[in-house]
């Protein structure tokens, strides 16, 4: 009787004794996100391409001797948002794409949508650079002012 009150007695203590320990998370929450309410349109916006073209279309026949047009545009995608700040007062949006010209050439294309920097200053304004078409290398070579990311 009395191995089995010690033994009783053990395994009481042993039972006691062990507790699983609950997590401090133990509820998850889903992480915070930081959320822009953007004042420049997307980079698939057809405002913004339609400014793209016209000045690609415009500056083309001053540059290089031959008549060409956009065609189309593809495989749009945004490189990098860059959201108004304290420090930075121009929220800039920068794209990539592809530009199929009318000579039948497919080019890579890169432009930038930034606001404040339309007509004096209230609206958004987007600038482009085709590879290949900017002999006086406005953008730099390669178009790497508006490719920065």
């Amino acid at each position: 009787m009395r191995r089995s009150l010690a033994a009783l007695l053990a395994l009481s203590s042993l039972l006691g004794s062990v507790s699983i320990a609950p997590a401090a998370d133990y509820a998850s929450a889903p992480a915070p996100a930081v959320v822009y309410t953007a004042l420049v349109p997307s980079c698939e916006d057809p405002r913004v391409l339609a400014q793209v073209e016209d000045q690609f279309e415009y500056g083309v026949q001053r540059t290089v001797p031959a008549q060409l047009a956009v065609v189309e545009f593809s495989e749009l995608y945004e490189k990098s948002y860059q959201p108004r700040t304290e420090r930075k007062e121009i929220e800039r949006r920068y794209c990539q794409g592809t530009a199929l010209v009318s000579s039948g050439e497919r080019r890579t294309l890169y432009y930038v949508v930034e606001y404040p920097m339309g007509f004096a200053g209230v609206s958004w304004r987007a600038e482009g650079c085709i590879l290949g078409f900017d002999p006086w290398r406005v953008y730099g070579a390669n178009c790497e002012s508006l490719r920065r990311f």
